[in-house]
């Protein structure tokens, strides 16, 4: 039956007036009277969890600024007419009018740039000392071109370990590799819109020099995006890069547009071509897979046309811009993400390799371990920039940190003539980093870099300055051995001014940090606040009011107070500026009248003794302790690198000692079967969490300590094929166990009826077989050839990306996103409810009368009808679900929740959630059988104090003449105990919480950058789309916070029956405040005291960008997007609805 009959409206009233008292109450009697009546209590709620939540963003963004400022950019080009170094110390080094070149002979007319991008090291070099038995991986000896280039031309090749600067992202290494510079961790996010460089670059410097019409790119529009100026319609040939599944249609370009430009050489001097097929391949499949030995093939291929075409005066640099961990994914600082490779190659000698024993300057230069029997150069990437401008007859950029390689400008046949190139070289080098820094310090005088100078490398510079004119003004003085010396001193120089550099990484704005992190624990504070005084009202009255005139004054005053906080002396050298003061003002005076607020309302609702601060000391409850320890501990673990390292063990036992401490609380169920079913259901939470503890991925940090159970193999990023068998028997599975749980409570009724029987099961069918058609599909390739002789071979080729099936795929995904983001919710919508009424005609037990009953243990009402004394039978009218009218409603609403973020995770994450959800379940369950517990307690022992205080009365009162009644001594009883205990809800908050991290890291999550599952930006996408696709990635990264938080509600609404009071009031809403600030408190002073730790003591530690600042930005998003999830979806949205339906349907008023 419809939930808006008449027959609802009788049911409501039994519901109200006539529960039984065995049963215990639904929540708190009415608030007190001078409490101002609120229609809409959601509403309210919600806007209180919005400022808390604007308040988060503003302190993220000041501290952010601070912590994640981006390195200090000089607009200064170098000129090619000042060389900031003199030029008379050696006469053979003057530029004739014959010569080319700036500042130094231009030593090759053209080169040709090639960037594979992702080219490892190990995928460069040879390797043939593998044992016998084990087989060789696909990325090994793949580029046979440049083995036989080291065995046939070694004096024209040279081979180095190409050592990234993290963050390992495409885009940063694009500006480093061109400028010379050190990136930052906040580019990190800009990897996906790359804007214009508008630092001094060798690029920009060639076009200056040689014009754009000689310069020709093709590849990766990222370049297009850095340099629109250089590089534009006329003379490149972009495409799109960020489609990780697309393994050829870039390379595929580059090749048509790289035939042409080799087969007429003269319409180019620089030809840049950016291969990306290595790249997306390792994202996809990982480096050992048999297509990543395809790709390297197709590259071989190219490689040996490049070398054939060019022409003598023409430098081959073949490069990668970063590696790939064993999964194929990067942007971390792992051996692997950081480790490329770079080959130099010119059909005229590149280096006499004598020359370098000869000097004895092997000590001087860094070398690989043995690899293959052969030990190999290693150089920092930014070392490529000063090489590249000198060689090319460019000055070097302005910002420039790197070294030259020093074995490319020994290339002379006469030894002295080659000591004195390099000599001249390092001193062009080094003169030029020394401008930079004194350009640096004249903008930043009290800079940690000017300080470094002062104190640690500025001296060396000028030591070697004065050792060069020394030697400069007698020529006896010039020596080979004094010309080392010299190369020496300005290798110290270089090496020491970068490794400072390093240490220092960029300027940090302390100010700022300190605002951020000092408005986000004054929020801690008010969440503390709120949470202790405010137990039986929700929100205080006229607090949006105390808000918004707070919020308005900070604005209003930020403009005038802005001179007053510049005269403050350790603002003067901030970078803080009128948004900040104005953010800053807005949220300190917000808070303000927050606290205003308190004060002014506390009273009137707060008890005496609340007052009393001897209640802080009392020794809290068994389950409040063990919240706050969790909280403290999880806290504490930001103090040491390794504790975040290892935090997944760290949480799992978290919730272990949950699970020992809910065995005994299960033990003291007084009920039997209810005692026997909490302690099953706590074992399942225990068994639940060491199931999730087994999907793991591993960080290099943890090494032989963790063992990856997330992919198919450590050098793969596929899923397993369990997994796909597991992710099938799940979409039977779940929506059958939520079918059992609503049994329990006689709910499945109504929209649970069609959304969990079919809905909810079509979505997770649907995306299962898209995951098992996307793995499938990638183990073969859309573009070659199927398998002869297996049938169903070329249905799976078709669906990799731009196969003629791929729509197919799609299509399925689409669907299922349909379901949980349209049909479910508009069917939800219309009819929220899972209640029914059932009417039984019973045999009549009381003629004549008629009588209400609620029915705890059934979960339903009883309404018996009067029977007519003619008829042997009377009716009876059932509500089914009406002790779960909230509950089962809102875990509705929540499994399209559920849905919608399992179909952006891999098969093994979608299993993952699903046990999560399991253990929601459980979670809420067990809240509901000791809050029973605790009433029935509470309740025996009120009747046994009534039978003794009427047997007390009895006896004195024989002899009255007024004996007092039952009535009157249960009332005195309870009057000496005004309200039934509740259970501590912070216990459960805190384990739902901890669950989202346990959850995050189940998922194949970790708290590193290359740990992010790009991939996931392309379900249900055929291209990158620049509004769903980062979507998609913030949901499958952040996508087990999204769901815990959504489920948060439940803790309070799970089997509450919808029971008002005798005035038709149903008070819910103080306890569901408390707990989403309690869940807010809890992910708050997480992440306040990873500010303390990683922006305050140890943001120069050596792991600061490694371990502490990514962790730092996952427990922001953490919070962000609870925040936002308990203000949208929990909150305005189901929870309203949820509320709203109840109360019209039942005619109860709900506050």
């Amino acid at each position: 039956m419809a939930p808006g009959t008449p027959r609802q409206g009788q049911a409501s009233s039994a519901a109200t007036a006539g529960a039984s008292s065995s049963s215990r109450p639904s929540q708190r009697t009415a608030a007190p009277k001078n409490m101002i009546k609120e229609r809409l209590p959601s509403t309210r709620l919600s806007k209180l969890l919005l400022w808390f939540f604007l308040i988060h963003v503003g302190a993220i963004y000041l501290f952010t600024r601070g912590f994640l400022l981006s390195r200090s950019v000089l607009d200064s080009k170098s000129e090619c007419n000042n060389t900031n170094s003199e030029e008379a110390v050696f006469e053979h080094h003057k530029l004739s009018q014959e010569e080319q070149g700036c500042w130094y002979p231009q030593q090759y007319k053209k080169a040709v740039v090639i960037v594979i991008d992702a080219l490892r090291f190990d995928f460069v070099v040879p390797r043939y000392d593998l044992p016998d038995n084990v087989p060789e991986p696909y990325y090994l000896n793949k580029l046979p071109v440049i083995h036989n280039l080291l065995e046939k031309e070694p004096e024209n090749t040279l081979v180095f370990q190409f050592v990234a600067d993290p963050p390992t992202t495409t885009l940063q290494r694009l500006k480093a590799l061109t400028t010379g510079t050190l990136p930052t961790i906040i580019d990190a996010g800009s990897n996906f819109a790359s804007s214009a460089l508008k630092e001094d670059n060798w690029l920009s410097q060639f076009e200056a020099s040689k014009g754009m019409d000689r310069i020709l790119f093709m590849g990766d529009d990222t370049w297009t995006g850095l340099f629109p100026n250089a590089l534009t319609a006329n003379n490149s040939h972009s495409f799109p890069s960020f489609d990780t599944h697309d393994l050829d249609t870039l390379d595929n370009g580059v090749i048509e547009a790289l035939g042409p430009a080799l087969k007429d050489i003269s319409k180019w001097d620089l030809l840049i071509a950016h291969f990306l097929g290595v790249d997306h391949c390792g994202h996809t499949y990982g480096p050992n897979d048999p297509h990543m030995e395809i790709k390297l093939a197709q590259i071989n291929e190219q490689l040996e046309k490049v070398i054939k075409s060019v022409s003598d005066d023409t430098l081959v640099v073949i490069m990668g811009d970063h590696g790939m961990n064993s999964h194929g994914d990067h942007g971390g600082d792992s051996d692997d993400e950081v480790e490329a490779g770079l080959v130099i190659y010119s059909k005229r000698k590149l280096v006499n390799r004598s020359l370098l024993d000869q000097f004895a300057l092997g000590d001087m230069l860094q070398y690989t371990k043995p690899i293959g029997g052969s030990v190999y150069r290693t150089v920092t990437q930014i070392d490529l920039v000063p090489t590249l401008s000198l060689l090319l007859g460019l000055p070097i950029p302005f910002n420039n940190l790197g070294s030259v390689i020093p074995e490319l400008f020994l290339s002379a046949q006469n030894p002295d003539h080659a000591i004195k190139d390099l000599v001249r070289a390092m001193r062009l080098n080094a003169a030029q980093v020394s401008t930079y820094f004194k350009s640096y310090m004249d903008l930043h005088p009290t800079s940690d870099i000017a300080m470094a100078m002062h104190f640690e490398f500025g001296e060396l510079f000028e030591r070697a300055e004065r050792f060069m004119k020394n030697i400069g003004q007698d020529r006896h003085l010039q020596t080979t051995e004094n010309l080392v010396q010299a190369v020496r001193l300005y290798t110290d120089y270089l090496r020491t001014s970068l490794s400072s550099c390093k240490r220092i990484w960029a300027h940090f704005d302390v100010p700022l940090m300190a605002a951020g992190g000092g408005i986000l624990f004054a929020s801690c504070l008010c969440l503390m606040l709120h949470i202790v005084l405010f137990r039986s009202v929700g929100i205080p009255p006229k607090l949006e009011q105390y808000l918004a005139a707070g919020t308005l004054f900070g604005i209003g005053s930020a403009r005038y107070l802005k001179p007053l906080f510049l005269m403050i002396q350790v603002l003067q050298d901030s970078s803080v500026n009128l948004a900040d003061i104005m953010i800053f003002c807005m949220a300190a005076f917000s808070i303000l009248t927050f606290l205003l607020n308190l004060a002014v309302h506390s009273k009137s609702f707060v008890k005496i003794e609340s007052w009393n601060p001897l209640q802080f000391i009392r020794w809290p409850p068994l389950s409040g302790f063990l919240a706050c320890l969790f909280i403290f501990v999880h806290c504490l673990m930001f103090a040491s690198n390794s504790y975040i390292v290892h935090e997944s063990t760290f949480v799992i036992g978290f919730l272990q000692t949950f699970g020992v401490i809910g065995l005994l609380f299960s033990l003291r169920v007084p009920d039997k079967a209810a005692r026997t079913k909490a302690v099953l259901l706590t074992l399942s939470f225990m068994i639940m969490t060491r199931v999730l503890s087994t999907s793991t991925v591993c960080r290099e940090e943890q090494g032989d300590l963790c063992s990856p159970t997330y992919y198919a193999s450590p050098q793969q990023s596929v899923p397993t094929q369990w997994s796909l068998v597991v992710l099938v028997a799940s979409g039977a599975v779940t929506p059958y166990l939520i079918r059992r749980l609503f049994n329990g409570t006689k709910s499945m009724n109504g929209i649970a009826l069609i959304w969990i029987d079919y809905g909810l099961r079509i979505g997770i069918i649907l995306g299962t077989l898209y995951s098992v058609l996307d793995v499938e599909g990638s183990k073969t390739d859309g573009t070659r050839n199927a398998t002869v002789g297996n049938t169903f071979e070329p249905l799976m080729a078709g669906m990799n990306q731009g196969g003629k099936f791929m729509w197919l795929k799609t299509t399925l995904v689409r669907l299922a996103f349909g379901f949980a983001l349209v049909v479910g919710p508009a069917a939800w919508w219309t009819n929220p409810l899972c209640m029914d009424i059932k009417t039984v005609d019973v045999p009549a037990e009381d003629n004549g009368h008629t009588f209400n009953r609620t029915s705890k243990r059934n979960n339903r009402v009883e309404i018996k009808e009067s029977a007519n004394p003619a008829s042997a039978t009377q009716r009876v009218i059932y509500i089914l679900g009406y002790a779960n009218a909230f509950g089962a409603s809102y875990f509705v609403a929540l499994t399209m929740v559920f849905l919608f973020v399992i179909l952006t995770q891999k098969p093994l994450g979608a299993i993952v959630l699903s046990v999560g959800l399991a253990q929601i379940s459980c979670l809420v369950e067990l809240v509901d059988i000791w809050r029973d517990a605790d009433y029935a307690v509470w309740q025996q022992g009120v009747v046994e104090r009534v039978r003794a205080e009427t047997a007390v009365e009895d006896s004195e009162s024989s002899e009255a003449a007024a004996p007092a009644t039952p009535e009157t001594i249960a009332a005195t009883v309870l009057a000496k105990h005004p309200k039934a205990p509740t259970l501590n809800l912070l216990l459960p908050t805190v384990v739902l919480s901890l669950l989202g991290n346990l959850l995050f890291f189940a998922t194949g999550h970790q708290a590193t950058l290359s740990s992010i599952q790009w991939s996931s930006a392309f379900i249900g996408v055929q291209t990158l789309n620049m509004f769903i696709s980062p979507m998609l990635v913030i949901v499958n990264t952040l996508g087990p916070f999204l769901l815990c938080a959504a489920a948060l509600p439940l803790v309070v609404l799970w089997k509450l029956p919808p029971k008002a009071d005798k005035l038709g009031k149903l008070v819910l809403f103080p306890d569901l405040t408390r707990l989403c600030l309690m869940m807010m408190l809890h992910q708050s002073l997480v992440l306040v005291t990873s500010m303390f730790f990683t922006g305050g003591m140890f943001r120069r530690h050596l792991m600061v960008w490694k371990i502490f600042a990514p962790r730092f930005m996952l427990q922001a998003g953490a919070l962000l997007m609870m925040d936002l999830v308990l203000v949208s979806v929990a909150v305005l949205v189901i929870l309203a609805k949820v509320v709203k339906e109840v109360a019209r349907v039942l005619t109860i008023r709900i506050a």
